[in-house]
């Protein structure tokens, strides 16, 4: 595991930024998963400015996203679907058939773990992950007492993780399940790169880096993978020793 401690909120987004970039740069047919989540949007619009100054083309590059809300529609505001395609799509003129989303329409058939992973072998795995690490430790919708051979499958979201995220949907009811990667479709990434900001997530941290393979926080699983770099602002690390 490798530790990047940023000076700031906005280093610590120019290094995940310019991991990626110079992954497109040095190999356009990369495949990248895509996370979400509040800590991600400077990520995606550093990418988009830097992306654009420097002319980097995205064209052949293909992208998995790492989870989805289960019942909403493809078009719902709070979708993630619809937050990629805000964020990313949109601005850099990118195609929707360079993305996979996790196919939440065949939830009801029980096909949509094995469908998505399958799509994912098919691309010849991901070579570059990227993450961000919930309150509780989770990572994509994998709560706490998921297990590190966990696959893409219908999750429960926990208390925790239904109030951070509600804000999102206003008025409207939060969904109660998501479709995630598992721990274990996670580890195949060839790279993992785990971004963490703010206050709210040093205590995860500080857990995350005294504790190996526990199910109780799911992030401690990552710690095992060959190419793991975390990468915090200084918000994030403000409860572990800078010596790490």
């Amino acid at each position: 595991m490798r530790v990047i401690l940023g000076q700031s909120t906005k280093e610590a987004v120019e290094v995940v930024t310019s991991m990626v970039l110079e992954r497109i740069i040095s190999h356009p047919t990369s495949v990248i998963g895509l996370a979400t989540g509040k800590t991600m949007e400077p990520v995606y619009a550093e990418i988009v400015k830097d992306a654009l100054k420097a002319k980097t083309f995205f064209d052949k590059a293909f992208f998995f996203m790492l989870d989805e809300y289960v019942g909403l529609k493809d078009d719902h505001p709070s979708s993630f679907k619809t937050y990629i395609k805000t964020k990313l799509i949109d601005p850099l003129k990118l195609h929707e058939s360079q993305f996979a989303f996790p196919p939440v329409h065949l939830v009801s058939s029980g096909s949509a773990g094995e469908h998505y992973e399958q799509l994912i072998k098919e691309a010849g795995g991901i070579d570059l992950q990227l993450l961000g690490i919930g309150i509780n430790g989770h990572i994509g919708f994998n709560e706490p007492g998921s297990l590190k051979e966990s696959r893409t499958r219908i999750v429960e979201l926990t208390p925790e993780t239904k109030e951070a995220n509600k804000r999102h949907f206003g008025e409207g009811l939060m969904p109660d399940k998501a479709l995630s990667m598992g721990i274990g479709s996670i580890l195949d990434a060839k790279h993992l790169v785990l971004l963490a900001t703010g206050k709210s997530k040093a205590d995860a941290i500080k857990y995350v880096l005294n504790h190996h393979d526990d199910p109780s926080c799911p992030a401690t699983f990552l710690k095992s993978h060959p190419y793991f770099t975390l990468v915090l602002d200084p918000d994030a690390a403000s409860k572990i020793s800078l010596k790490i």
